[in-house]
């Protein structure tokens, strides 16, 4: 018998191995002819309860490091599974390329070979086994590791081959890697007698918008259908859902109103009603991306009088601590398989929490989530997947190490590009790892204008003051000004010799000095919740806190 471990990853492209995989998650073995002369490969990560949980419509979720024990060839297993992968992204790929539009001089051709080779180098896919000296009583657990090293070593090695598919053609609108494969007649030149009839071919071809270049990739993101997967609501939407929610409360239709005024044949309304608050949204359905003056007046006249839609929504990225150190420290093949079902549990209720919080699963496998929501709620679903982590996994935990969890925030802005946004969710997942003990908690805020602003600390530390802030904010029970006048006061007297005391006195002052938003004056119960703070973190880290808690508030609107 051998350990194998196998990885899968899909290189630029946000979707989950489901999409990829024909029976859910991972290939359903019970079914595959090569098992006929091998014995059915013994599955440790992920460990499905019975072979209906890797069927399509399954919750069970997998990571993308499949570990298995076999016997027999290795290669008996990892091809088919290679093969697997394959048929399944051309049947997306046929599928896409079945929903190309016929319209116009162009109709809806593309560069077929170039775009073919796009798909085909999309699944990253390596694998490695090491046999398991079945004398020994503790074989599997020293075979295991040594596969564990062998798989991080050919992750870090990385194969330098040249697309075969380079040219000069305009690179992808969406990625910036790779070729477009539209043909460059399909796109309208400056005084075109064919402008309006080729912006609207591009739509119906391609769903290209004017000027958007899209390669093979880009197109099997856009019109792909995979049965009945999910669709996805925009960043758009995300961030405008605490403005529409207000409104919903206070009785008024307002995305019935600003639907009326799309086309007939826009695309997709459905998965793009909130995020149509926005101007710049709402020329999406549109063929020419130009509002016709008649809707621009209109869609002034309906946001007349309403607050202006903060533009701002949440992108979370959480990991377990010491996952690898624990897997480590439990030798025994029926260990991992306990560990490997209580991982499923916590990536299935990880799906549940992120959908509760009006948020979108990105990715839920193992002991990692992505996820986008509406800032206001992304600290409590933050709260909600450390509880159940800790639930999950503490019953695994050892006298040396107890599994937490670890959770980045980015505040983004709806029209910067997701792959920045990732980047930064990425960079406060690494700075909430960084807190000794992990268990850490970090935010960074990301303006548009202006420096990034990063709160990092202990989750339940943090978590509670940012958690009372917002409420504070929402409540229009602190004014956001004060955080400012702190953070002068912090570099006014940082290198001064004035007592503590002192300078939680004088915080306090200005605190009080300023009234709440609502104009009301500050309490003395909130005051002295300062006090409090102000005795154990710096005037400069409570005003970092305090900025971003405002930006993570319902009510705070855009500036």
């Amino acid at each position: 018998s051998a350990v194998i471990l196998l990885r899968v990853s899909v290189l630029h492209f946000m979707r989950s191995l489901r999409l990829f995989l024909p029976t859910g998650t991972i290939p359903d073995f019970s079914e595959a002819p090569f098992l006929h002369h091998l014995n059915a490969p013994e599955l440790i990560f992920p460990n499905p309860e019975t072979s209906n949980d890797l069927q399509p419509a399954s919750k069970f979720t997998s990571p993308n490091k499949i570990v298995a024990v076999v016997d027999g060839d290795p290669s008996d297993m990892a091809k088919p599974v290679r093969g697997a992968l394959d048929k399944r992204l051309n049947a997306l790929w046929e599928d896409a390329k079945s929903r190309f539009g016929h319209s116009g001089d162009n109709g809806g051709k593309y560069f077929e070979d170039v775009a073919n080779q796009q798909i085909k180098d999309l699944i990253e896919f390596s694998w490695v086994s090491v046999p398991i000296d079945d004398s020994k009583e503790g074989g599997y657990a020293e075979a295991r590791e040594k596969a564990d090293a062998l798989l991080a070593a050919r992750k870090a090695t990385r194969n330098f081959i040249q697309p075969t598919w380079s040219s000069n053609a305009p690179k992808s609108s969406l990625d910036g890697a790779r070729e477009s494969v539209i043909p460059k007649e399909a796109y309208p030149e400056r005084n075109d007698p064919k402008e309006k009839e080729k912006i609207e071919n591009l739509y119906k071809n391609y769903h290209a918008r004017r000027g958007e270049q899209l390669s093979g990739v880009d197109l099997l993101k856009r019109l792909g259908s995979p049965g009945k997967a999910r669709k996805f609501k925009s960043t758009s939407d995300m961030a405008a859902i605490p403005f529409v929610q207000r409104l919903r409360s206070k009785g008024q239709s307002l995305l019935t109103e600003l639907r009326s005024l799309l086309p007939s044949d826009t695309d997709d309304l459905e998965r793009n009603d909130e995020g149509l608050v926005f101007e710049s949204r709402l020329k999406d359905g549109f063929p020419q991306q130009e509002l016709p003056d008649v809707v621009r007046e209109r869609f002034r006249e309906v946001m007349k009088g309403l607050p202006t839609p903060n533009p701002y929504y949440a992108l979370l990225a959480a990991d377990g601590d010491f996952m690898g150190r624990l897997i480590d420290e439990h030798k025994r093949k029926e260990d991992h398989k306990q560990i490997s079902k209580s991982l499923a549990e916590f990536a299935g209720k990880a799906l549940e929490i992120v959908e509760g919080n009006s948020g979108v699963p990105i990715y839920s496998g193992g002991d990692d989530v992505l996820a986008y929501l509406p800032r206001n709620t992304a600290l409590k679903c933050a709260y909600e997947l450390d509880i159940v982590f800790k639930e999950k996994m503490g019953r695994h935990g050892t006298e040396k190490t107890k599994p937490s969890l670890s959770v980045g925030i980015v505040i983004a802005h709806h029209l910067e590009p997701l792959s920045d946004a990732l980047e930064l969710a990425r960079k406060a997942e690494r700075e909430a790892k960084s807190i000794e003990g992990k268990n850490g908690l970090a935010v960074i805020l990301a303006k548009r204008s202006g420096t990034n602003r990063t709160t990092v600390g202990k989750f339940n530390d943090l978590y509670d003051r940012l958690t009372k802030l917002k409420d504070l904010f929402d409540a229009k029970s602190i004014s956001g000004g004060a955080a400012y006048e702190l953070q002068e006061l912090h570099h006014a007297i940082v290198k001064t010799n004035i007592p503590p005391e002192g300078k939680a006195a004088e915080a306090v002052r200005i605190i009080g000095r300023k009234r709440g938003e609502s104009g009301v004056e500050i309490s003395k119960e909130v005051k002295d919740i300062f006090k409090g703070w102000i005795k154990i973190i710096e005037l400069d880290e409570l005003a970092r806190e305090m900025v971003v808690a405002k930006n993570l508030a319902t009510e705070e609107e855009a500036k």
